[in-house]
């Protein structure tokens, strides 16, 4: 296994548990282009992990244990300082999806015990946010393809969100 610089979080160093099928260009390709990826994705990126801590942060009757642990959010953007990168594998799709996926397990401070699951879509596309649950995508996880372009599956469907594609993100 192999420790690489991650742009996308501020050149964090992470493990690679998982390194790209060296026999299929697609999977290095997306390895590449999420290590492409900056702070600024991060940054257009931030709504979707939001949603997720609003969701659990509601869910869980907005604790005052949880605002003193982490803090109050002011915006979007400061989630990520509640977010601790963890490894990194390379997925294939299952069935007839022939993308890569690019997952981390990463730690977030609301949900200490799952964690968060993060996955990018052939490396450029935040395409899935949630707890751990090794899916790549809420549309398999559920067998539901109306949620094909979810990236957060909320408890609460006003902390839901999709996929906004923006040029060629």
């Amino acid at each position: 296994m192999a420790t690489i610089v991650v742009p996308y979080f501020d050149d964090a160093e992470v493990e690679l548990a998982q390194e790209a099928d060296r026999d299929d260009p697609k999977s290095i390709a997306a390895l590449n282009a999420f290590l492409a990826l900056t702070s600024a994705d991060r940054e257009a990126d931030s709504r979707h992990v939001f949603a997720c801590y609003k969701d659990f942060y509601a869910e869980t009757g907005e604790p005052e244990w949880l605002d003193e642990e982490m803090g109050v959010p002011a915006s979007p953007v400061e989630i990520w300082n509640s977010i601790r990168p963890g490894p990194l594998t390379i997925r294939k799709g299952w069935g007839d999806d022939d993308n890569w996926y690019v997952v981390m397990e990463a730690e977030c401070a609301w949900d200490a015990e799952d964690g968060i699951m993060l996955v990018w879509r052939n490396g450029t596309t935040l395409s899935k946010v949630g707890p751990y649950n090794g899916h790549l995508t809420n549309k398999n996880a559920y067998g539901d393809e109306t949620l094909r372009d979810v990236v957060y599956k909320a408890r609460n469907a006003e902390y839901m969100t999709r996929i906004v594609e923006l040029g060629s993100r």
